[in-house]
């Protein structure tokens, strides 16, 4: 063969095998990128699959601002507004159904006495004390031997301190609630000493304010005392309950 004609064809040849090494080349390439692909899609589903659904946390129950109670000295004893509130348990030998569709009982017109407030007296488990007062009571701190409720609907400035599961205390911090006599927040100290005279006790407190003790004189009534703590020479709060519980500053201390 002539030399011109083989070389010829030796460079037919190699473009020939050139063109296949190219679209081999080519051909691999595409398949690596699609299985990279396929690859990269499945991880990311795969996570997507796996990732977990966010957890609903359950609301918080916010305590009440009427739970706060100012006592004498200045401390108060209500907690953390956002302390959760525990679901108070009937005592022994109650009911558990809920409070009887009642109208609610506590009004600007109720008045504390030695015994109590209104129907809601010393001595009354919550679940009486909902009954007697047709509403709710709303626990201001975590359930214990000794801890406060506030009626849900009633005159603002009401607490109930609980102690070894019935109602020993109340305190007056605000609001329209006063004592039979008319004695309330904001009644002057010269009208208390004018109205219960030589039953009173009288005592200094440390930050200055002062308590009034009214001391019934009635033997049936001796277990009992109201304290009417003044500043600036009014009725700052009042509380009325059980000796000794009554005459502590912070009840549950």
């Amino acid at each position: 063969m002539p030399f011109k004609q083989l070389a010829s064809l030796l460079i037919a040849l190699i473009v020939v095998m050139s063109a296949a090494l190219f679209v081999i080349t080519r051909g691999g390439g595409s398949s690596d990128a699609s299985i990279a692909a396929s690859t990269t899609s499945s991880t990311i589903s795969a996570t997507t699959s796996t990732t977990a659904a966010p957890t609903t946390l359950a609301p918080i129950v916010t305590i009440p601002t009427e739970c706060s109670a100012q006592p004498a000295g200045g401390s108060t004893t209500s907690t953390t507004a956002e302390t959760p509130a525990t679901t108070i348990e009937p005592a022994a030998g109650e009911s558990t159904s809920t409070t009887a569709a009642v109208s609610p009982s506590l009004s600007s017109n109720s008045s504390v006495s030695t015994v109590g407030l209104d129907t809601v007296t010393f001595g009354l488990t919550v679940k009486q004390a909902e009954t007697a007062a047709g509403t709710p009571m709303t626990p201001c701190s975590v359930v214990s031997s000794c801890y406060r409720v506030t009626p849900v609907d009633a005159p603002e400035g009401i607490s109930f301190v609980v102690k070894e599961g019935t109602i020993e205390r109340v305190d007056i911090t605000s609001g329209p609630i006063t004592t039979r006599s008319g004695l309330g927040v904001g009644t002057s100290e010269t009208r208390i000493i004018e109205s219960l005279g030589d039953k009173l006790d009288r005592q200094v407190n440390d930050d200055g304010s002062i308590d009034l003790i009214f001391v019934p004189t009635d033997p049936g009534d001796a277990d009992f005392r109201i304290i009417f703590t003044i500043r600036d020479s009014v009725v700052d709060t009042f509380r009325s309950g059980r000796v000794p519980l009554v005459l502590a500053n912070n009840a549950c201390a």
